[in-house]
């Protein structure tokens, strides 16, 4: 089976390391980046001085999670309760890793 990770270079403190993360988490950390007005590299550095006991890659895909929940957090405060189900039929039609899966109409009709 051929691996979905793609593996980057960063840097942090003037140091050079990999980390292999799934296209939507590069997306998502460019976003990040982007929206923080900061580079990958300084992002990873943050998350990296603020990690513990755990790796690097490991870390940077948890404050990603954490970082758009704060988002969700904030939308859910305007938004109303009866679009919770299409914000998540979206995801499933928006985010690459569901809309090339054999089943990618069987939660648009559960959620």
């Amino acid at each position: 089976m051929v691996s979905t990770l793609i593996s980057k270079n960063v840097l942090i403190d003037g140091h050079r390391t990999s980390m292999r993360l799934e296209p939507a988490m590069w997306d998502a950390l460019a976003q990040i980046a982007a929206r923080e007005k900061l580079t990958i590299h300084q992002i990873c550095g943050i998350v990296n001085q603020h990690r513990v006991n755990t790796s690097l890659t490991s870390a940077t895909r948890v404050f990603i999670l954490g970082y758009f929940r704060v988002l969700a957090i904030s939308l859910e405060r305007d938004t109303p309760r009866e679009t919770e189900r299409s914000i998540m039929t979206r995801v499933f039609r928006q985010t690459e890793e569901f809309r090339n899966t054999p089943y990618n109409n069987r939660y648009a009709g559960s959620l």
